[in-house]
C-alpha cells in the first residue's frame, strides 16, 4: 500500500513537472534526473490502465493459458498450461486430461466473473497480446498456478508463491512427475 501511495505521489509530482520547472543557467544534474525518473514513473503509471474490460462470459478459451475476444487472442503472461493433447500423471498411475482441465477451469474462472481486465504492452511473435488478466480483481494465471493447473515461469520470478502451495499440497500436476509442455513437446518430436 505504502509503495502505491508513493507511485502515486511521485507521478503526480511528475505531471506538474516540466521541463521549464528545471533550474536555468547553471547545470543542475541531480534535478535533471529526479526530474527524468519523475517522467518515467509517470509514464510506468499510464500503462496500468487495461487495453481490455468486458464481461468474463465475453471471451473464448484457446488453451489453458489462451482466451480470445473476436478476432483478438491473449497469452497470459508468467504461465505455460499444458498442451492440448497433453495428459499428465496422477498420484495412483492413470494418467488425467490436464490440458482439458486447465481449459476448463479458466472458462468457470472467466464466465463467473463480471468483469475481466487485461493489461499489456506486448506482443508475441504471433501477434497475440500477452497479458496479465484480471477476473472480478483476481489474477487469473495465479489461480491457475495455486490450482496447481498451469507451471509458472520460474526464471522470471513469476508466481512462486502459488507454486509453493500447489506442490505442497500436491495439487493438479504436481500430484506426480510429469513433464512440462516444453518437455512433452521435446517428446512429441
Amino acid at each position: 500500500m505504502k509503495q502505491t501511495l508513493a507511485s502515486v505521489a511521485l507521478a503526480f509530482a511528475a505531471s506538474s513537472s516540466f521541463a521549464t520547472d528545471l533550474p536555468l543557467g547553471e547545470a543542475d544534474p541531480t534535478s535533471a534526473r529526479i526530474f527524468l525518473e519523475l517522467h518515467s514513473i509517470q509514464q510506468l503509471a499510464g500503462v496500468m490502465n487495461p487495453f481490455l474490460s468486458v464481461p468474463g462470459e465475453a471471451f473464448r478459451i484457446v488453451e489453458g493459458d489462451s482466451l480470445a475476444l473476436g478476432n483478438l487472442r491473449i497469452r497470459l503472461v508468467g504461465i505455460e498450461a499444458p498442451e492440448m493433447a497433453q495428459r499428465c500423471n496422477a498420484l495412483n498411475g492413470v494418467p488425467w486430461e490436464c490440458a482439458a482441465e486447465s481449459e476448463d477451469r479458466m472458462r468457470d474462472i472467466l464466465r463467473s466473473a463480471e468483469q475481466v481486465e487485461c493489461f499489456s504492452n506486448d506482443r508475441n511473435s504471433y501477434g497475440d497480446y500477452v497479458a496479465s488478466c484480471t477476473a472480478d480483481g483476481e489474477d487469473v494465471a495465479a489461480r491457475l498456478v495455486a490450482e496447481g493447473l498451469a507451471w509458472p515461469d520460474e526464471e522470471r520470478g513469476y508466481y512462486l508463491p502459488e507454486l509453493a502451495a500447489a506442490q505442497a499440497e500436491g495439487l493438479g500436476i504436481w500430484q506426480a512427475e510429469t513433464p512440462t509442455p516444453f518437455e512433452w513437446r521435446m517428446q512429441q518430436k
